[in-house]
């Protein structure tokens, strides 16, 4: 949690695998969190149909309960990727990141 807002960092592959493996995950950090959530893809190096399917789950837990969710796609590539699905409509984007979130060392998955 930073500032209040929750966020949820990913790096490196968001595809099949990784929806698969951290749906039930996300869930649960989800089920915990406050209104207030973050989705910070500046650390994904590729994304698929798989890691948009993830973020519409995570928005579509995040905004029944009268949630927030900011989407930071950081690499021109995942821009693009949002923009070509039309989810860029979907999604609340901010032009600068609203909380700051790094990781040094990450590998894959979230934090």
């Amino acid at each position: 949690m930073v500032n209040g807002t929750d966020v949820l960092a990913f790096w490196g592959e968001l595809d099949a695998w990784a929806d698969q493996e951290l749906s039930p995950r996300v869930t649960a950090l989800l089920d915990r969190a406050g209104p207030r959530v973050v989705a910070d893809l500046r650390g994904v190096t590729f994304m698929d149909a798989g890691g948009l399917r993830l973020l519409v789950r995570i928005r579509n837990q995040v905004l029944p309960n009268r949630g927030t969710l900011w989407l930071v796609p950081g690499s021109p590539r995942n821009r693009r990727l949002l923009r070509i699905t039309s989810l860029d409509r979907v999604f609340t984007i901010p032009a600068g990141a609203p909380v700051p979130c790094t990781r040094a060392g990450a590998r894959s998955g979230f934090r």
